[in-house]
């Protein structure tokens, strides 16, 4: 209903403003006065525009998606290779919001209980489209994520898409993998670079054995990924920048019962100690990519608080250097950076950690 207006709308605007035109055919008095009621026209109707579309604060409604998903052990995410009909649908779906056709779009997504809504954010006053799975009987049916497109597409010139693979929920069990709230550091890089695309994953990654989307080649949250970059499908190609946000749990990264040792800051000015963020490229030769940038670009926010180590191959964070991730490996030329961070970094006191790698990442990207 709101995209019809907001068309009716737009027709009313080109009506008013040949009315204009022919108004200055008057007199000179007459068309002064005509004139100043199309401008009041405009106005009340540009009011009605933007009242038509709702204000929502995207952070909190991300928020409230990623604690209504699957979590650990919970089930609820489909394979995708058993509904492939399904799987493109949505994504074809997802291609027509991005090219701008929301009805369009409305219509592949509808037959996969998506739907394609706008809205204005109210932490930037921008306008965003966010495709998101409709629960039936409590549930999602699929549980393949949510995706939001900054709007209208063609004003928003960013090639970063930002993607949050493990969000997962704060419910017991729900979070065992350590990414608790990386979908918050989600939400603010890509509100603080004006990002053209946030990717959120529908299920925890141990929801089941195939829900870590970060590492299945066929599930929809990849294909989606596949569909915004690849140039043959009229995605972003190789000038495309992708920020992955993920968490990891110190504790798992000591040194003890056979975990892998701490990464270590080797990133100036640090060059010492214990680190507590880790950058990768998802290989093993990051120097002189946007990854050594980022890296350089967090430890400079606060060189008394992040310690960056940028993953080499040296073994001094291998293990959190995303070499297995599938989106890495579909770049088509473009530029991958994963960014792990611990506990630590997630802290949101009046110094707010997690807001400050977010836009240290989004100031070295954007």
């Amino acid at each position: 209903m709101r995209i019809n207006i907001g068309r009716n709308l737009q027709r009313r605007f080109r009506s008013l403003v040949a009315i204009e035109g022919d108004l200055f055919l008057l007199g000179r008095w007459q068309s002064r006065i005509a004139l100043f009621s199309v401008l009041t026209c405009l106005i009340v109707i540009s009011s009605i525009a933007q009242a038509a579309i709702p204000v929502i604060d995207l952070k909190q409604a991300v928020d409230t998606f990623v604690q209504s998903i699957p979590g650990s052990g919970q089930g609820g995410y489909k394979d995708p290779t058993c509904d492939l009909i399904a799987r493109t649908r949505l994504v074809k779906g997802f291609q027509k919001a991005r090219n701008g056709q929301l009805l369009r779009a409305s219509k592949h997504l509808a037959l996969v209980n998506y739907a394609a809504r706008i809205y204005v954010d109210s932490g930037t006053g921008r306008e965003v489209v966010i495709l998101q799975e409709e629960k039936v009987n409590g549930a999602y049916p699929r549980a393949w994520g949510l995706y939001v497109i900054a709007w209208p597409p063609k004003q928003n010139l960013s090639n970063l898409v930002v993607e949050v693979p493990h969000a997962c929920p704060k419910a017991p069990n729900g979070c065992d993998g350590g990414d608790t709230d990386s979908h918050l550091v989600g939400v603010e890089a890509f509100r603080s670079a004006n990002a053209r695309y946030l990717f959120i994953n529908g299920a925890q990654r141990n929801a089941t054995s195939l829900s870590d989307v970060a590492h299945q080649p066929e599930s929809a949250f990849e294909k989606i990924h596949e569909a915004a970059l690849d140039p043959i499908q009229m995605g972003l190609g190789s000038n495309v920048k992708v920020y992955q946000a993920h968490r990891f749990f110190t504790g798992n990264h000591d040194g003890q019962n056979g975990d892998p040792p701490p990464p270590v800051d080797n990133v100036n000015p640090g060059m010492e100690g214990v680190a507590d963020v880790v950058v990768s490229n998802g290989t093993n030769t990051p120097t002189g990519t946007l990854a050594e940038t980022v890296a350089v670009a967090v430890e400079a926010q606060d060189s008394l608080f992040f310690f960056v180590c940028l993953a080499n191959g040296a073994g001094t964070c291998s293990d959190l250097a995303a070499t297995t991730n599938v989106q890495k490996d579909h770049m088509y030329g473009g530029s991958f950076v994963h960014v792990e961070a611990n506990e630590s970094v997630y802290v949101c006191g009046s110094s707010c950690r997690r807001d400050q790698l977010a836009q240290a990442v989004a100031g070295a990207m954007k």
